[in-house]
């Protein structure tokens, strides 16, 4: 179980870590891969089943988790948990949470989710989580 630190970190990873600490930490990444948006890329790590992406210095900024991963806010998993069912936890620890077509984002937590039809079939598991900084978004 990997546990989400709002605005910190997951697990022993942190938001400001270099990338050279998170390979020391994490083992070789096997798959480097660049965010369109971003001039840097990210790391692939299929063992732990995530992405750490980075800022332009290298320091960790995101992190993102599929399965078998199994993140978890305030001791809730999250990956595989019905949207609707997470929908209304977030709502009632974040007023604020951004809801659209395929997930949610809490600003207040430094966390989103992946639902890809949450719209349609808001029952339907979440499939990816997003672990953020503050300024990620912006």
């Amino acid at each position: 179980m990997l546990t989400i630190q709002p605005n910190e970190g997951v697990g022993e990873i942190r938001f400001g870590m270099l990338r050279h600490d998170v390979l020391a930490l994490l083992g070789v990444a096997q798959l480097r891969q660049k965010k369109s948006d971003s001039p840097v890329p990210s790391d692939f790590f299929p063992e732990h089943s995530l992405f750490v992406a980075y800022d332009a210095d290298e320091a960790v900024e995101a992190i993102e988790m599929k399965h078998p991963a199994n993140p978890c806010l305030m001791s809730k998993p999250l990956i595989g948990t019905p949207f609707d069912e997470l929908l209304q936890w977030f709502r009632s620890i974040d007023p604020r949470v951004e809801v659209d077509d395929a997930g949610l984002t809490s600003f207040r937590y430094g966390v989103g989710l992946y639902a890809p039809h949450a719209s349609k079939s808001p029952s339907d598991p979440v499939e990816g989580v997003i672990a953020f900084r503050p300024g990620y978004y912006g």
